[in-house]
């Protein structure tokens, strides 16, 4: 799935709020971003810059979304939320704060 450089940005700088939430960066989050950075097409400078985008900007670009790319974004998510071998309680309540800021379940399909 391709998608814009400011929705590319939202994604990246959700997949990061969920890497950090716990306080800790795991070696398996990392495996799993650097993957992404390959599947969204980003590098270190585009995380870089993500990380500063506003949660809230990122939050209505993400509401604004078809779907099937919030979708998307829910996979991703969880993926990152398990890599550690453990959802972390900050990282669910993150998640679950996401998909209810976002819309996520109330559109229909």
């Amino acid at each position: 799935m391709e998608f814009e450089e400011f929705v590319k940005a939202a994604f990246v700088k959700m997949i990061y709020e969920v890497i950090e939430a716990d306080g800790e960066v795991h070696p398996g989050e990392i495996e799993v971003l650097n993957k992404l950075k390959d599947i969204l097409g980003f590098d270190d400078a585009f995380l870089e810059r993500a990380k500063l985008l506003a949660y809230d900007n990122a939050i209505v670009t993400l509401y604004n979304l078809p779907h099937e790319q919030k979708k998307a974004l829910a996979d991703i998510l969880d993926e990152v939320a398990i890599s550690d071998g453990a959802i972390h309680k900050k990282e669910m309540d993150l998640i679950i704060e996401t998909y209810i800021n976002i819309g996520l379940g109330e559109e229909t399909e």
